[in-house]
C-alpha cells in the first residue's frame, strides 16, 4: 500500500471516530421535558398520573430510544417510577412519549396545598441502538418550578 493510500485509510478513520465521538456527546445532552400530566385516577395508595415527556436530539443520526427507565424525586424522596416505551427521535428533532406514571401519595401530599414545589428530579437511563451498539445514557432533568407544580398538582 502506497504511503499517500494509507494517509487517506487513517484520515477516515480519524474523521469516523471523532464523528462517532461528537455524535455520542450530543446523545448525552439530549434535553427532556415534561410536556404534560393529567391525574388519571387516585386511590389510597397512589396516583395515577397520564405523563408526557418531550425528548430533544441535538445530534445528527436517528437515535432509535429504547426502553427507558425513570424516577420522579421531590426534595430528595423517591415520588415513583416510569417506564417510557422505544421509540425514534429523528436527527436534530423531537419526539414525544406518553406514559403512564404512579406516585406516592405520602410523598405527593406534602405538596398538596402548595405552589412553592421544592427540588424536583427527574433521573432515568435511556438505552440507545446506534447503527451496531447499545449504548445506555443516563439523564437527569430539573423541571422549572412551573412545570413541578403543573405536574404535582396534575394540570
Amino acid at each position: 500500500m502506497r504511503r499517500g493510500s494509507k494517509i487517506a485509510l487513517v484520515s477516515i478513520i480519524v474523521a469516523i471516530g471523532v464523528f462517532g465521538y461528537v455524535q455520542y456527546v450530543s446523545a448525552t445532552h439530549l434535553h427532556i421535558s415534561i410536556l404534560e400530566s393529567k391525574v388519571v385516577e387516585k386511590n389510597k395508595d397512589g396516583t395515577l398520573y397520564d405523563m408526557h415527556l418531550e425528548f430533544k436530539n441535538p445530534s445528527f443520526l436517528v437515535l432509535n430510544l429504547g426502553k427507558t427507565d425513570f424516577i420522579i424525586s421531590v426534595a430528595g424522596e423517591n415520588l415513583g417510577t416510569g417506564v417510557l416505551q422505544p421509540s425514534v427521535i429523528p436527527a436534530m428533532g423531537t419526539t414525544v412519549s406518553q406514559t403512564p406514571f404512579v406516585a406516592d401519595n405520602t410523598v405527593l401530599h406534602k405538596y398538596d396545598n402548595t405552589d412553592n414545589i421544592p427540588n424536583v428530579k427527574l433521573v432515568g437511563t435511556s438505552r440507545y441502538d446506534l447503527l451496531f451498539v447499545s449504548v445506555n445514557i443516563p439523564f437527569t432533568y430539573y423541571p422549572t418550578q412551573e412545570e413541578a407544580r403543573e405536574f404535582i398538582h396534575g394540570t
